[in-house]
């Protein structure tokens, strides 16, 4: 598929050079850098999505659509280079061979041996553009339409409700954008998109490297004010002859400043030379700490115990009384298996504190609360412990 799309693209490079072309002069240049807030656009665009991964194409075509959403900013630093940040996905499905697959719906009613899956994903990501039509075909406001290919790199995100993991990887786009043009300030977009991530971003993983996520949008972009670009010119030399009366002037305030500038140096000399004040008395104060755990797990990680040892030389400083307090939540097993996992997290936290980062055990109390009073609106977040 991806071979595809490069195909299209350089197909589309090759017409936009000669689809629009006038002679109106020098349309290619130089043309002067604009100014930052200059040609700034925003754009948003709806359609679908076709998810590429390991057993898709088992499937037929069509059902393998799901909505696709983007918004976009950017702006245009030259007549042909760009730059965009977007934010673009909605949710994506298809078939894995596996029932050990994260983000199944369930067997494939159509195909034996498969499994239905779905999940949500979003891809932040910036590119660069590169209007490839002003690039052969020199600067025009009132070309009608305009090939602009992009690639970029960044974020995406995939999950389903109520499952773990989350998959966070880093991604890469490119594609084009048809941009046809309705006035100075709107423009209607036709892109194509593909998205490149990591063979696992689907939740099965088989070692074929990378999935890829093709999109075809249509949307709607405003340009915002100022737009376009100026013409470089010859500049004109000014006469300064006009200001030569001023110098002696300047001349005056410069020495004005050089006075001032001294007596500046004695007074910063004399701040240096009075006596440093001496802090009497240091109150160590350390911020509350939440430890999170995966479900029925109590095991902590090499990220826990940096911020455990953070929060034990505070502790230590302080000389203050702490309570560790260990929670699980109520979504999964009983109170008696709830009130075990939240006193084992709680004690795996004092354990920590005590013997590798040596607080004194009288400055610790140890609470297992089980699932009674969760201290957050999520289990997963329920499955903690807190230092206060």
């Amino acid at each position: 598929m991806i071979k595809k799309l490069l195909t299209v693209t350089i197909l589309l490079f090759s017409v936009a050079g000669f689809a629009q072309e006038q002679n109106e002069g020098n349309k290619y240049g130089p043309f002067l850098t604009n100014k930052f807030f200059d040609n700034w656009f925003i754009s948003a665009g709806g359609g679908v999505q076709v998810l590429y991964g390991e057993h898709d194409n088992v499937a037929s075509f069509g059902k393998r659509f799901t909505p696709a959403l983007d918004f976009s900013v950017g702006k245009w630093i030259t007549p042909t280079i760009g730059v965009r940040g977007q934010i673009a996905g909605f949710s994506a499905k298809g078939l894995v061979a596996s029932s050990t697959a994260k983000f199944i719906e369930g067997a494939s009613s159509d195909h034996a041996g498969y499994w239905d899956e779905k999940f949500s994903f979003f891809n932040l990501h910036g590119d660069l553009l590169w209007n490839i039509s002003n690039s052969i075909g020199g600067y025009r406001t009132d070309r009608t339409w305009e090939f602009i290919p992009f690639l970029g790199v960044g974020y995406a995100r995939s999950w389903k409700e109520n499952v773990n993991p989350v998959y966070k990887e880093a991604a890469a786009s490119t594609g084009i954008i048809n941009k046809i043009r309705l006035s100075d300030a709107f423009n209607l977009n036709l892109e194509l998109r593909a998205l490149l991530v990591n063979d696992r971003f689907d939740g099965f993983e088989i070692g074929q490297g990378i999935e890829e996520i093709v999109s075809a949008t249509v949307g709607f972009t405003y340009n915002f004010a100022r737009r376009g670009f100026d013409k470089y010119k010859e500049p004109i030399i000014p006469d300064y002859t006009p200001y030569t009366s001023k110098i002696s002037d300047l001349e005056k305030q410069i020495a004005d400043a050089d006075v001032k500038t001294k007596k500046l140096s004695s007074d910063l000399a004399a701040e240096k030379n009075k006596k440093p004040e001496i802090v009497k008395s240091v109150e160590y104060i350390t911020s509350p700490l939440a430890i999170f755990f995966p479900i029925s797990q109590s095991r902590l990680t090499d990220m826990d115990l940096i911020n455990l040892g953070n929060f034990a030389e505070g502790v230590k400083k302080s000389g203050k009384k702490y309570k560790i307090m260990g929670s699980a939540d109520k979504a999964t097993g009983n109170k008696k298996l709830n009130m075990k996992i939240s006193q084992s997290r709680a004690d795996a936290v004092y354990n920590a504190l005590v013997n590798k980062f040596g607080v004194n055990p009288s400055q610790l109390e140890v609470i297992a609360k089980g699932d009674e009073n969760e201290p957050f609106g999520k289990p997963v977040l329920n499955r903690v412990v807190i230092l206060e």
